[in-house]
């Protein structure tokens, strides 16, 4: 018969603090043997455990850094001078940038009208009181459109208005400014009208009294691209061709004046009435002349005066 054996008291045993965190000891060690595996013998024993560079790709890294260590310059990428304004340098010394020259504008002389004269008994009349100049024109317009060759007419844009003063019997002839000017270097372009209408000749421009004032007009326009002070660039605006045939009035109730036909800049507004001057057509539109003594110009639409 087996006896069974009486039963103790029970026991619980609760581990310590210091029971429970790990040994230090044995985590160095396991961490050390784990670099020699997985780091070191590799290297000791010579075997590459990644693909290698391309031989290309290494000498373009080699090249590219630059010598003796120094920084590599900013990846930002550099402005680039434009070849058509570049001068190669020379000699070693730094490249020169040109600047290009402005360009001469489009000037346009629109015929001259005569407002004032004065009779041999030194009376005053004006404007169609003094007759009509034929011939004038063709000596003071194409000296005025010399205007596109002057220094400071580069970049202008805008009418120069102008006053011709006439002596016939001393054969003088003299420039002044007129009234409203629309460039910004009006002096300086009147210094150069004075020195191209120098010198020219009223010999056989017929004429019935001695001395008249007559009024011109000088549009710039944006240039054709030759440079100022070279030849005289070609007009883009129409120029009045033919002799202001005489007076007009406008039928519409508002006629619109342009500087130029069809699309030119608005520059005034006549009321149903108004007398003008009126030139030859140019496809369907006048050069017209306008205001107090019919000193501005202007195109105007044939329907706007009835034409």
């Amino acid at each position: 018969m087996l006896s069974r054996k009486a039963d103790g008291p029970l026991q619980v045993q609760i581990p310590r603090p210091a029971d429970d965190q790990p040994s230090w000891t044995r985590v160095g060690v396991i961490a050390a043997i784990g670099f020699i595996v997985g780091v070191a013998w590799p290297k000791l024993a010579g075997v590459r455990l990644g693909p290698s560079l391309p031989a290309d790709a290494t000498s373009a890294t080699a090249s590219a850094a630059p010598p003796g260590g120094a920084e590599p310059p900013s990846a930002a990428p550099a402005q680039a001078v434009p070849a058509a304004i570049a001068t190669p340098s020379t000699g070693g010394a730094a490249p020169v940038v040109s600047v290009p020259a402005a360009t001469a504008p489009s000037v346009t002389v629109a015929h001259g009208l005569v407002f004032a004269c004065k009779t041999s008994d030194g009376d005053s009349l004006k404007g169609g009181d003094c007759g009509t100049l034929p011939g004038l024109d063709g000596v003071v317009m194409p000296r005025l459109r010399k205007l596109a060759e002057c220094a400071d007419a580069a970049g202008e844009t805008g009418k120069l208005h102008l006053v011709v003063h006439l002596d016939f019997p001393r054969g003088g002839v003299g420039v002044e400014l007129g009234r409203g000017q629309g460039v910004s270097s009006a002096d300086a372009l009147l210094a150069c009208a004075k020195s191209d209408v120098a010198g020219a000749s009223l010999a056989g421009i017929a004429h019935d009294n001695p001395r008249y004032s007559v009024a011109y007009s000088v549009n710039f326009g944006p240039g054709s691209g030759a440079p100022a002070g070279g030849a005289e660039s070609a007009t883009s605006t129409p120029v009045a061709t033919g002799a202001f045939d005489g007076d007009a009035q406008v039928v519409w109730e508002v006629a619109i004046i342009r500087d130029a036909p069809k699309t030119g800049k608005i520059v005034a507004r006549l009321q149903r009435g108004t007398q003008i001057h009126v030139g030859a057509a140019h496809d369907g539109w006048y050069p017209v002349k306008y205001g107090d003594g019919f000193s501005s110009d202007g195109w105007v639409y044939r329907g706007a005066i009835g034409r």
